[in-house]
């Protein structure tokens, strides 16, 4: 192993690479060596003093009683939680969140079928997750692929698509303040819009505003934070790619997440890895950056 050349006012007085693990030619990369996986290896745990031990103990519940308390009032609904549930055939449905004002679900289309969206009394949300799918019927009908969005506020609807389309759907009364009072129908193309910068390496993608209300894609790239902020509506989130820790809450890619109004995420968000999310609720003002979004 090559050694630098020591120098008192150098550090450190191990070259970088030295520290890498290494493959050899012919040896499989799980057989890589280096000098930090030897030492991992070689050393051996130093165990706190009982006293010490209790005192981290301590902490690390005290941390966990926190963490809960915070979290207490959201509803964080896993990719793998719940059971699919025949809507009708070759469409499979997945609750992820339901009150008095909306039910939010996942639509799976295991073969090609025709959905009849239930219309009186109901505005329906839609985005489209993956594949393609088909609205409206002869000359009025539309395609929505992959990130596009519909909201549908009044007269009967029909969906189409084929084996693979995934969609999220959230129906709302037409009778609350939740997107159900909204007065037409309103398609975007995802594609067609462009994103918008919030704050420093996040940025976002409205499609459909309604008041305070908003739904729209959010961007973070890698390191990217959000600070501390307080929800004046309902929000849902639901994470399209990568993942984001909300607080001590990692969502990752297929997770949802519904926080009541009046709740607050009290320690900001942050994606080591980057990601990509769907988002429904009230833009906090304190999460703006002017100098990075200035005031319309």
């Amino acid at each position: 192993m090559k050694r630098t050349a020591m120098n008192p006012t150098d550090t450190p007085w191990i070259a970088p690479e030295e520290m890498e693990p290494q493959t050899r030619t012919g040896v499989a990369p799980t057989a890589a060596v280096g000098l930090a996986p030897s030492l991992a290896v070689a050393l051996d745990p130093i165990a706190p003093t009982p006293a010490r031990d209790t005192a981290l103990r301590g902490r690390l519940m005290a941390r966990v009683a926190r963490s809960a308390a915070a979290n207490q009032a959201f509803v964080t609904t896993r990719r793998q939680d719940g059971n699919w549930q025949t809507l009708q055939a070759g469409i499979q449905q997945r609750l992820l969140h339901a009150d008095e004002a909306a039910q939010t679900y996942v639509l799976q289309w295991a073969d090609e079928a025709e959905l009849d969206l239930p219309s009186q009394g109901l505005t329906h949300e839609c985005l489209v997750l993956t594949g393609e799918l088909t609205v409206g019927e002869g000359a009025d009908a539309s395609t929505l692929r992959a990130h596009d969005y519909l909201i549908h506020a009044s007269g009967p609807l029909r969906l189409r698509a084929k084996a693979g389309t995934s969609l999220y759907w959230r129906r709302i009364r037409s009778d609350v303040d939740a997107y159900g009072q909204a007065v037409a129908s309103h398609l975007a193309q995802a594609d067609q819009l462009a994103w918008e910068p919030l704050r420093q390496g996040v940025e976002i993608k409205p499609l459909y505003a309604e008041g305070e209300r908003v739904s729209m894609f959010v961007r973070f790239e890698p390191g990217a934070t959000v600070p501390a902020h307080s929800h004046g509506h309902g929000e849902e989130c639901l994470m399209v790619e990568g993942d984001l820790f909300l607080g001590d809450v990692l969502l990752c890619e297929g997770d949802f997440q519904f926080a009541p109004r009046d709740t607050g995420h009290h320690e900001g968000l942050h994606s080591d890895v980057g990601c990509l999310l769907y988002f429904h609720g009230a833009i906090d003002p304190v999460v703006i950056d002017p100098a990075v979004r200035p005031a319309a």
